[in-house]
């Protein structure tokens, strides 16, 4: 039991460290980083409670440990979502700032401000590299770095900068309009996707059912690797399909 609660304080200190990493990277609030610890501490509890070996309790904080890897990869795509979609209200703030008389740097300083989270940290980044050589500070997305382009060369330019900001505007809103019209589109293609996998899951089941699987099993494997290949090829084609705005 010793050797259990030994192995779970271990998995709480390492799983604290990531946590702390997370939050300086993703800018987590004081609070959300308060709650997160006391999971962890209840979990870690509740490990070292259900563990009836040192193997098991390594296993279980092995697979919190793994799961912890890849959850910054998948909360950078939710997060770069939401960049997307904070742009053009950043943008709006901005042309409104030199519409009342400020500089084009003043105006995006304020509107950054006004953001909140991971989104204010990356934006405060891309607004540092403005003083710098854009070489400086490397952007960490497409997004991001397109972004830090046109904003460069913006401040750069220091003429006509209400139209240039909203010609920025104009563009991100066409491409916004034309990804919400696609992703219509796509959507439709995986709900039938479902659909007809569910039907022919419906349909298999009901044949190995009705006249068995060992003497059916060459016809039903090769029906399962056509109809597995069809769907791969669907989602392969939808993926490499060149949309332009």
């Amino acid at each position: 039991m010793l050797i259990v609660f030994s192995i779970s304080m271990l998995g709480h200190v390492l799983v604290h460290r990531i946590l702390l990493s997370l939050a300086r990277n993703f800018a987590f609030s004081q609070h959300l980083v308060r709650s997160l610890s006391i999971s962890n501490l209840v979990l870690i509890c509740f490990i070292t409670v259900i563990s009836t070996s040192a193997t098991t309790c390594w296993l279980f904080i092995g697979i919190l440990l793994i799961t912890l890897k890849f959850f910054p990869t998948i909360l950078r795509f939710f997060l770069l979502k939401r960049l997307r979609s904070a742009l053009i209200p950043l943008l709006d703030c901005v042309i409104l700032g030199l519409q009342t008389g400020k500089s084009f740097r003043l105006s995006l300083h304020t509107a950054i401000e006004n953001q909140t989270g991971w989104v204010r940290l990356q934006l405060m980044e891309l607004f540092e590299s403005l003083s710098m050589s854009e070489n400086v500070i490397a952007m960490k997305s497409a997004l991001l770095k397109d972004f830090q382009q046109e904003i460069l060369e913006i401040d750069r330019s220091q003429t006509r900068c209400v139209e240039q900001v909203r010609a920025l505007r104009r563009e991100y809103k066409m491409q916004e309009d034309f990804r919400r019209r696609s992703g219509q589109v796509t959507q439709q293609i995986k709900m039938q996707a479902i659909i007809v996998t569910v039907l022919y899951l419906a349909l298999l089941s009901f044949v190995i059912m009705q006249f068995g699987f060992k003497d059916h099993r060459f016809l039903i494997l090769m029906s399962f690797i056509i109809f597995s290949a069809g769907l791969v090829w669907i989602f392969l084609a939808g993926r490499r399909m060149k949309w332009k705005v």
